[in-house]
């Protein structure tokens, strides 16, 4: 747990590479996700108080430490990676995204500690997150999927709304989102703090990305809230955490 008054304010990044800082993070999703929240998990290990995924196996997880404790994580994956099939198709990715499996990253289990949500650090960890993931074999692009409170924050972040609602199999109503790596100027103009990672890998619409969310982008009319599940999305909205 986080201490309200903390002795050292040690704000920390690192990505998750041995069985046992996997596990801290396991048990991080369990308390946020079923202990928090009260949300259903496929995966949950009750015994043990853990969140397993078979996405978890071939994928790269980060976690934010707050004086040693986790209080934030998130997953990334490539669509190469074959548990990714579930979300390709829930997605839609056909051939509307001229990109390789392996040029297309899934980021899922977003999610930070409501102690300090508002702050300026879950917004870090996603940094940190995009400039990592794709230091070595950078993607094109990247997709989300997030319930109703958290869309203006991922659009503003210039994630691109592009499919309407769908219905995910453990959250329900969820809209997912694709963010292309070479959106440079729009993320400029959005002032997102993307863009400096962007700038790094990209120049402004090499591969067409900014062609592909004019092409794509749903009007602001059709950006309605979800007729399903509100009342439970509701209870859920005491945390931050997009829907995968």
């Amino acid at each position: 747990m986080i201490m309200d008054t903390p002795s050292c304010n040690r704000f920390e990044i690192r990505e998750a590479v041995d069985e046992a800082a996997r596990n801290e993070i396991y048990r991080f999703r369990y308390r946020i996700y079923v202990e928090q929240l009260g949300l259903r998990q496929e995966y949950a290990d009750h015994g043990r108080k853990l969140v397993v995924e078979p996405l978890d196996e071939a994928a790269r997880i980060y976690a934010a430490y707050f004086n040693g404790a986790v209080v934030g994580a998130i997953r990334g994956n490539r669509f190469s990676d074959l548990q990714t099939a579930y979300y390709r198709e829930l997605y839609r990715i056909d051939d509307r995204f001229p990109f390789r499996p392996d040029e297309m990253s899934l980021t899922t289990k977003l999610m930070f500690d409501p102690v300090l949500r508002g702050s300026v650090y879950p917004i870090r960890l996603i940094v940190h997150y995009a400039r990592d993931f794709n230091a070595r074999r950078p993607c094109k692009i990247d997709f989300v999927d997030c319930r109703r409170w958290l869309l203006p924050f991922f659009l503003k972040l210039g994630y691109v709304d592009y499919l309407g609602w769908v219905d995910h199999n453990e959250y329900g109503s969820v809209r997912p989102l694709f963010c292309p790596a070479d959106q440079v100027m729009r993320l400029q103009r959005l002032r997102s703090p993307l863009a400096a990672v962007a700038r790094e890998l990209c120049a402004n619409n090499m591969f067409g990305g900014e062609d592909l969310i004019r092409s794509l982008a749903l009007g602001r009319r059709q950006a309605a809230r979800p007729t399903r599940r509100l009342l439970a999305d509701a209870h859920a909205n005491s945390a931050a955490e997009n829907g995968g």
